[in-house]
């Protein structure tokens, strides 16, 4: 075990100018596990030795934090009765870090050391350390190293790292394919991308464009171009795109050759295309104006998608606006908001077709103008206003199977009229600031973007590894611009496609479907009233 390559570096992309040191320690106490607190001093009772460099450490501390280390010390063999022990195999700077990372529970960071640290650490099963080195590594995340930064994570075992890192590359792969590195890629590997349930193309015809670069490389991937063309839906391939491709072809072009052997030989998995998904868009609760009087409603719309139009779905059990409101699978939940009373901290939960709708455990912190989003087993409110009108800072966690909350971080730059989105794995914050939040290990990161300094918006959602932020908030109006965030391609702008109009406060969310169709009774026409 030594400290990590050049050639390593350069495949997870992390070979440039080092970035400013980050120290990773914001770790909650409820997530430093066996790291021993702060303020105890541990008694030395062992020297270890790496290289000519001594260290003084309490072994009962470090076998309370390392597998590696409790065999070591009480595993029965020689080191267990000599009081100074040589550690072959790692390197002294990384080392180093890690045991300061055990006194202090802090761990400097940067592009230059997180590999030789993540690698030492995996080798002592320091687990704490090697899961701060992942999330760093996560963070450094883009289109031009994801897939080494896959290879480089299947090597050592960090799962974590490498389902990010194939979120990226899922969501990603037409551009993915103009990357050098992609040419390399084994057949399995390609055709594991084309499988995969969770890969996003905008067009059919971009896999095809994939699975010809790829074998146009190399004569000897002919056959591995009709099987990995099994994984193309013929039938979705636009009749522009055909007629471009068989114009562009000569004779002389390796493409040629590889299109009349499909032609000659298609695939036996070409297989006609499943039914489209459906989906619903569901609007909950508001604030509307009878005339004069302004008051909370709990109406609830849902527009069909595959069908076009709207119906009524069943009434909230509270009224209320300025809520937060989630999709997960096809369960909704409203959570808090406000009452013509003041700030309530109720729950509710619709499975979509049933006739009404179920209370749930309330929330920690009533709070209005708050943001939610659903990650794994949970629901998220992050800050809002609470009952007296201040800006509560907490980050509060719903566990949707056993009914229960608690609170598991705080905002470094706490605000209301939030929104919030997931990027693998991460919180995504925007209002004023663009915040990330690893939840593992409570570490906030400030995105530093131009386009989302000092503005808000009114919606915001994750698509494809992208981020859409809808409806930018000036003053008492808001602008029916969209702007596109892709921290994995450095991309932050304005995008031309507009929304039809601008939209006031309201709970919107928007539900896949599966073959099952929603049960909701109507005439077919939208009853919603203008707010």
């Amino acid at each position: 075990m030594t400290a990590c390559g050049q050639q390593e570096q350069e495949a997870c992309g992390l070979s440039s100018p080092a970035v400013a040191q980050q120290e990773v320690g914001s770790v909650s106490p409820a997530s430093t596990c066996a790291v021993q607190e702060p303020g105890e001093e541990a008694e030395p009772d062992t020297v270890l030795q790496v290289g000519s460099e001594v260290f003084r450490v309490d072994r009962q501390q470090l076998a309370g934090v390392s597998p590696y280390f409790r065999a070591l010390f009480y595993g029965g063999g020689r080191e267990s009765t000599e009081e100074q022990i040589e550690i072959r195999g790692v390197g002294l700077a990384e080392f180093r870090a890690l045991m300061g990372f055990v006194q202090t529970s802090r761990l400097p960071l940067d592009r230059q050391n997180v590999l030789g640290i993540l690698e030492t650490a995996d080798f002592l099963q320091l687990e704490k350390a090697r899961m701060l080195c992942c999330k760093f590594l996560e963070r450094e995340l883009h289109l031009s190293n994801c897939l080494g930064m896959m290879a480089y994570a299947w090597q050592l075992g960090c799962l974590e790292l490498y389902r990010a890192a194939r979120g990226v590359a899922l969501t990603h792969l037409p551009a993915l394919a103009c990357e050098e590195d992609f040419l390399y890629l084994s057949k399995e590997s390609v055709a594991d991308l084309l499988s995969s349930d969770d890969l996003f193309l905008p067009r059919e015809d971009l896999a095809f464009e994939v699975i010809l670069r790829w074998a146009t490389v190399d004569p000897s991937r002919e056959a591995d171009f009709l099987e990995l063309a099994g994984h193309v839906r013929p039938e979705c391939l636009t009749l522009s795109y055909l007629g471009e491709l068989l114009a562009s072809v000569k004779g002389s072009d390796p493409r040629a050759r590889l299109i009349c052997k499909l032609d000659a030989q298609p695939p036996p998995r070409w297989t006609a295309l499943g039914s489209a998904p459906r989906g619903s868009v569901v609007v909950t609760g508001g604030y509307f104006l009878d005339e004069v009087v302004w008051y909370s409603v709990d109406w609830v719309h849902v527009f069909l998608c595959a069908e076009g139009r709207w119906v009524e779905g069943p009434p909230l059990l509270k009224s209320r606006h300025s809520h937060c409101a989630v999709g997960r699978g096809e369960e909704l939940f409203v959570l808090g908001g406000s009452m013509d009373a003041g700030p309530v901290a109720d729950v509710e939960r619709l499975l979509m077709g049933e006739p009404s709708w179920r209370s749930c455990s309330p929330m920690v912190r009533a709070v209005e103008r708050a943001a939610a989003v659903s990650m794994g087993p949970c629901i998220y409110v992050a800050c809002g206003l609470d009952e007296n009108g201040d800006v509560y800072s907490g980050i509060q966690r719903y566990h949707v199977l056993t009914d229960q909350w608690d609170v598991v971080s705080y905002s470094p730059l706490p605000r209301y009229d939030l929104l919030a989105t997931v990027l693998n794995g991460a919180l995504y914050l925007f209002g004023g600031k663009a915040l990330r939040l690893d939840v593992e290990t409570d570490e906030w990161t400030v995105l530093e973007e131009v386009c989302l300094d000092r503005k808000f918006y009114t919606g915001c959602s994750a698509v494809s590894g992208q981020v859409y932020l809808l409806g930018e908030r000036r003053g008492n109006r808001a602008l029916p611009n969209m702007v596109l965030l892709d921290p994995y391609t450095d991309t932050c702008m304005e995008i031309e496609e507009a929304l039809p109009c601008p939209l006031p406060i309201h709970g919107c969310v928007t539900i896949p479907w599966g073959e099952k169709k929603p049960s909701f009774s109507s005439d077919g026409e939208c009853r919603m009233k203008p707010i």
